[in-house]
This record gives C-alpha cells, sequence and structure tokens, in this order.
C-alpha cells in the first residue's frame, strides 16, 4: 500500500471519529427501531400464547436498557417465543456440523427476525471454526439484507472485515471494517480497538514482502488443516515460495555488494571453498577408514526419486544456505513461528504442487 493511501486511510478514520456523536445518537435510534419493530411483531404472532407474548416482551424491554446486554435483546426474546430456538442455538457452540443442521431450519425461516439472529450466531460459529468462506455469505446478509431485523449488524459488519482478511480480500476488508467503525461508534470497544489494528495491519502488507508471505502462509495452514490441498491451495503455497526465493536473492545481493569489490568477493568465496575442500577431503578419509558409510566417500546425497523436485522441496534444501538462514534470522516472531509451523505441514507429506514429493 502507498505512502499515499496510508495518508488517506489514517485521515478518513479520524474524521470518522470527530464525527462520532452524531453518529452515536443515530445508532441509539436504529436500535430502538429495531427492539420496536421486534415487539410490535411479538404482538402480531397468532400462534403464540399471550403470556408467552408478554413475558419475551418484558425480557426484550429488559435487556434493552443496558448497553452490554442490549445485543442479546431479540435474541432472548426469540428463545422464550420458540423453545426449539434456544435448543438450536446452543450447538452453535458445539460441533459445526449439528449446528448447520439445527440452525438451517431457522435461516430460512419466513420470520426474518429469527432468520438473521439465527444466520449471525452460524457464521460466528463458522468464524470460529476459521471458515471463513461459509461464514462470510451469512455475514454480509445480516450486514445488509437483515440488518433492520437484528442487533447484530454492527458485529456482523465487523466479522466481514475479519473473513475477508483471511480470504486475502485485502482491500474488501479494509473497506468493511472502515465502515463498522464510521457507522458502529458504540460498538463493543473490543472489536473497534481490533478493527483499528487490522486496518493498520493490513496497511502495512505490500505484495512480494514477508508480511505478504505471512498472510499466505496462515491461509495455506488453515486450507491444510482442513484437508484442503486443492488448487487454490496450491497456487497461494508457490506464491509463498516465490516470495521467500525472491527475499533470497536480495539477502544474497546485499551480502555480496558488501564486499569491497565484485573481484573481491569472488576471492573470498573461492578461498572459503578451498578450506571446506580441505575439510570434506579430511571427513572423506575418516569415512573411507571406517567403512560404515552407505554412501561414496561418506558423502550423504538427497535423490528425488519421483521425478524433479518440486518448489517447496528446494525451498527445503534452502533451509542449507547461508542467505536463507540470514532471511530467517531476520524474521519478526510471529513470522519466524509461522514458517516454523508451515515448513512442519509442508514437511509431513502435503503437497506444495501439483505432483507429490
Amino acid at each position: 500500500m502507498s505512502s499515499l493511501r496510508k495518508i488517506l486511510l489514517g485521515s478518513a478514520l479520524f474524521a470518522a471519529l470527530l464525527c462520532a456523536p452524531a453518529w452515536l445518537q443515530a445508532d441509539d435510534n436504529d436500535r430502538s427501531k429495531v427492539i420496536d419493530g421486534f415487539v410490535a411483531h411479538v404482538d402480531q404472532m397468532t400462534a403464540t400464547d399471550q403470556a408467552t407474548k408478554d413475558q419475551a416482551k418484558a425480557a426484550v424491554e429488559k435487556l434493552r436498557q443496558d448497553a452490554e446486554t442490549q445485543a442479546d435483546a431479540i435474541s432472548e426474546g426469540l428463545m422464550l417465543i420458540h423453545p426449539d430456538y434456544r435448543q438450536a442455538l446452543a450447538t452453535a457452540d458445539g460441533d459445526i456440523g449439528q449446528a448447520l443442521i439445527a440452525l438451517r431450519p431457522w435461516i430460512e425461516s419466513n420470520d426474518r427476525y429469527a432468520s438473521a439472529d439465527a444466520s449471525f450466531y452460524l457464521a460466528r460459529a463458522l468464524v470460529n471454526a476459521e471458515r471463513f468462506e461459509d461464514a462470510l455469505p451469512l455475514l454480509e446478509t445480516v450486514a445488509s439484507q437483515l440488518a433492520d431485523f437484528t442487533l447484530h449488524s454492527a458485529a456482523a459488519t465487523y466479522f466481514v472485515g475479519v473473513a475477508n482478511a483471511k480470504l486475502l480480500q485485502n482491500q474488501k476488508a479494509v473497506d468493511a471494517l472502515s465502515a463498522f467503525l464510521q457507522q458502529y461508534q458504540d460498538a463493543p470497544e473490543r472489536l473497534r480497538v481490533s478493527a483499528w489494528r487490522q486496518i493498520q495491519e493490513l496497511a502495512t502488507i505490500e505484495e512480494g514482502q514477508l508480511a505478504d508471505a505471512h498472510q499466505r502462509m496462515d491461509f495455506s495452514r488453515r486450507k491444510l488443516d482442513q484437508e484442503d490441498s486443492g488448487d487454490t491451495t496450491q497456487e497461494q503455497q508457490n506464491k509463498v515460495v516465490g516470495i521467500l526465493a525472491k527475499l533470497i536473492r536480495e539477502q544474497e545481493k546485499k551480502e555480496c555488494s558488501s564486499c569491497n569489490s565484485k573481484k573481491n568477493c569472488e576471492g573470498q568465496n573461492q578461498s572459503q571453498a578451498k578450506k571446506s575442500g580441505k575439510k570434506d577431503s579430511e571427513s572423506q578419509g575418516k569415512s573411507q577408514a571406517g567403512g560404515k558409510s552407505n554412501n561414496p566417500n561418506g558423502v550423504a546425497e538427497r535423490v528425488y526419486s519421483d521425478g524433479p523436485a518440486s518448489p517447496w522441496s528446494k525451498l527445503r534444501d534452502r533451509s542449507r544456505d547461508p542467505a536463507y538462514s540470514a532471511i530467517k534470522d531476520q524474521l519478526p516472531a510471529k513470522y519466524r513461528e509461522i514458517v516454523e509451523r508451515y515448513t512442519e505441514k509442508a514437511q509431513s507429506g502435503q503437497p506444495s504442487s501439483g505432483g507429490s514429493e
């Protein structure tokens, strides 16, 4: 992201904060309209007895008075009116497969309040399970088409940003998170702080750099955890390989440029090669004397019996390269951790390209 874009983004967010009081009042009015609409909806239910209606409306009115519990007002009302919905909603905290089965009828219900509520909670469960592809359509529906029938439109908008970032759709993520900050000034502080930080992190991601590799590694790690090694996963893995290879070449150039001249640099390399050759000779002699090595002269050689090495195999062998080690040593802690996790996953047998190793 260019410096100009970062400045414009920061200016837009700062302007949003300056306008907070006006939007804060608008948020209050919007939520009151949603709650009033739900109360009227309860009154019109013909299949529900009056005692249950009164109980549900009383619960809604009680929760609406507290900013911390207000978002749950409609959910509580729905659970009192529909005991089966309470049971279905409980599955959202358990097995995701059961949640899909239990909440799907409510999502498809003609009751738009129930549909919006069930869609949000299922989407949140999918986000927690890192199934962002499945969660995103539900979140977008809650944040737009069903926004007038739920108190979860703010959180849904926030999670739209989260999901897009995890799916490598960074501009869409920034747009959603910025909209969240602008439109929902009284959203929970933890969500607002998280949204702000994510926007700043996304602004630092430049194609072909470490942050870009880190994001793509996390995408691939998630896919491999879900046993999805399809074309999309392989494409992102190959891009990671390309980014790291480019960074290795850049590091090698920097190391070489530190020499006084190209001649001196080559001289140092030749000198190091001679010293290395001497040590190898001594090592080979010891191996021949011992007679315990299965390899000629005791020199281990990696053979790719299944054909040409994949890009990931070549990258693994780069771990012996001082230039690669130098890059890894310079990685921030969070990047080093995910590189190691990613390497372990790849070395366990997961392919990084069309063929297996």
